[in-house]
């Protein structure tokens, strides 16, 4: 998508839909659990509409780097509330 670091995935198991079943399929379980290990993070978390302004979209995937991932993926937040906690407001 538009700067080339987030792309959606899906599988044979829900027709390569881009569908919030995805999630709970073997497959999305997988990239939920170790898509930070590759630098990407899942972009729009379940339960979390109201920090991104996007619904959950378990196929949606964008790239931050090794490092970055890994942060966001083992505090459990959004990658709004990580650049909130990692670079403070000016003022």
């Amino acid at each position: 998508h538009q700067t080339g670091l987030a792309m959606d995935v899906s599988s044979k198991s829900v027709n390569y839909q881009l569908t919030q079943s995805f999630g709970t399929t073997k497959e999305g379980k997988w990239l939920a659990k170790h898509s930070w290990e590759y630098g990407f993070i899942i972009r729009y978390l379940q339960g979390n509409e109201d920090i991104t302004g996007y619904m959950y979209e378990p196929w949606h995937i964008r790239f931050i780097g090794e490092p970055v991932a890994k942060e966001v993926f083992e505090q459990g937040v959004t990658l709004e509330e990580y650049y909130n906690l990692a670079v403070p407001a000016a003022g």
